[in-house]
């Protein structure tokens, strides 16, 4: 073992076996049943026993040998640094807008790392291009049946792909496409729609292509290019605005029509940015068909409004004790805030308003509230009246911490507002905190008779 550092175990479920076996954070992973482990895939696949051996080391570098039983299947529990375990794959692209590359200096490093890693694809739905992967990698994926994958396509437009990756692999990255929809392997393909480069006939010629690869491209994602006020001596590229988004929505709502009677699905999913730059509603829940491309913002706003729905028949009425509440967000989320708004003001005793912070860190143009910092929370708070919580959606904070992108965390905004400060994920979660500070269910709430 002499040299052998292992693998940094950076994260631990709650309630997980990992955790109910003592294992901490700042350990790290030796063996699991006397084998070594190579990388992530490894890793899942020896977890999935029943009946493990783990040999780990404190971080003061004392060896402990575990057992742990649990269901077939069912996770550990860990995460380590780096995720991947062994050397994460870098991007080596340098796509036109590459959001990465609009990013202004002094931020925490990890924002700064572009990954372009199957693993991480396969496992967490990270977008990868499928430029750099090697033939072995992908027989890898074709054996093991990683599936689904999602991948960065753009453009199938092969002189255009040079120019939009900024990269001569672009080729053999549609090649790496073609292989794998042909051995069965699913694939959620994404669209960055760049004005100008591969919208219009070059946005159809890529639906066709994608379309004949056949039932292996499952789904494929439109999403608009983000442009921060940091893109020095990068390609002029222009966002789209409420004409050409609600041009873009007519197109796609028959293309829709289209693969509905010819695959069973609508195949073609819009970013919800379109839809409130547009100022039009919404597709219904169904019209999303599950989600598949929820992480990617398409759907998102859809599945806030059907959380708000469940809390309008909750029953609650009145809190027995008065609560301020103010919620902060960015502008994108206006059009399903202020619903939400009206259905919480209907609560007795509960104040509740919601303020629009601009993000002065990327840019005003950058709407989205995934994109906020603890800064941009801050100048929009400070000095105002803040009641007793100010709630902010989770997606501003890290996974698994209470840390913005600019390393400001949620006790620093306790302390300089001189109230709690919460994170929520969406309506529901927000009633649960409501009914919480308001003194519980049973006894703080009154409700509609029979409910």
């Amino acid at each position: 073992m002499t040299g052998y550092k292992g693998h940094l175990v950076d994260y631990i479920a709650s309630g997980s076996p990992a955790e109910k076996a003592g294992i901490k954070t700042g350990w790290r992973l030796l063996k699991i049943d006397n084998q070594d482990i190579g990388d992530i895939i490894d890793y899942r696949i020896i977890e999935s026993d029943t009946s493990l051996r783990l040999l780990m080391m404190t971080e003061e570098g004392y060896l402990r040998r575990i057992k742990i039983h649990k269901p077939a299947s069912a996770p550990l529990g860990m995460r380590f640094d780096p995720p991947t375990i062994s050397s994460l794959q870098h991007c080596q692209n340098r796509c036109i807008f590459c959001f990465v590359e609009q990013n202004p200096s002094g931020l925490r490093k990890a924002l700064y790392v572009k990954d372009d890693d199957y693993r991480l694809s396969f496992l967490y739905g990270n977008f990868i291009t499928l430029n750099r992967m090697t033939d072995e990698e992908i027989e890898r994926v074709k054996r093991l049946q990683l599936s689904p994958l999602y991948v960065s396509v753009h453009t199938t437009n092969p002189d255009l792909r040079e120019v939009m990756f900024n990269s001569k692999r672009a080729g053999r990255g549609l090649e790496n496409l073609k292989k794998l929809a042909a051995a069965g392997i699913g694939i959620h393909a994404q669209i960055v729609l760049c004005p100008g480069y591969n919208t219009g006939e070059e946005m159809k010629r890529t639906i066709r292509d994608l379309d004949g690869l056949g039932k292996g491209i499952l789904s494929i994602a439109l999403v608009p290019v983000g442009l921060t006020r940091y893109r020095h001596g990068l390609a002029q590229l222009k966002r789209f605005n409420a004409a050409s988004a609600e041009k873009l929505i007519k197109q796609i709502s028959a293309l829709q029509k289209y693969f509905l009677e010819k695959r069973g699905s609508r195949f073609v999913f819009l970013a919800d940015e379109f839809y409130n730059l547009a100022h039009l509603p919404l597709p219904e829940d169904y019209e999303y068909e599950g989600y598949p491309q929820l992480e990617n913002g398409v759907g998102l706003a859809r599945q806030f409004l059907e959380q708000l729905k469940e809390v309008t028949g909750s029953g609650i009425t009145q809190l027995s004790r008065p609560l301020s509440v103010t919620i902060v967000s960015g502008l994108a989320a206006k059009p399903q805030l202020l619903k939400m708004n009206d259905v919480f003001k209907r609560i007795g005793n509960l104040t509740i308003k919601t303020v629009f912070a601009k993000n002065l860190f990327f840019g005003e143009q950058v709407t989205v509230s995934g994109l906020l910092t603890g800064s941009d929370l801050l100048s929009t708070l400070e000095g105002k009246e803040a009641g007793d919580v100010v709630i902010v959606p989770d997606i501003l904070l890290k996974e698994n911490s209470t840390m913005f992108l600019d390393d400001l965390k949620l006790c620093d905004l306790e302390k300089s507002l001189q109230v709690p400060v919460r994170k929520v994920s969406g309506p529901r979660e927000l009633l649960d905190l409501i009914v919480e500070m308001a003194g519980g269910r049973k006894n703080q709430l009154k409700r509609r008779a029979g409910s």
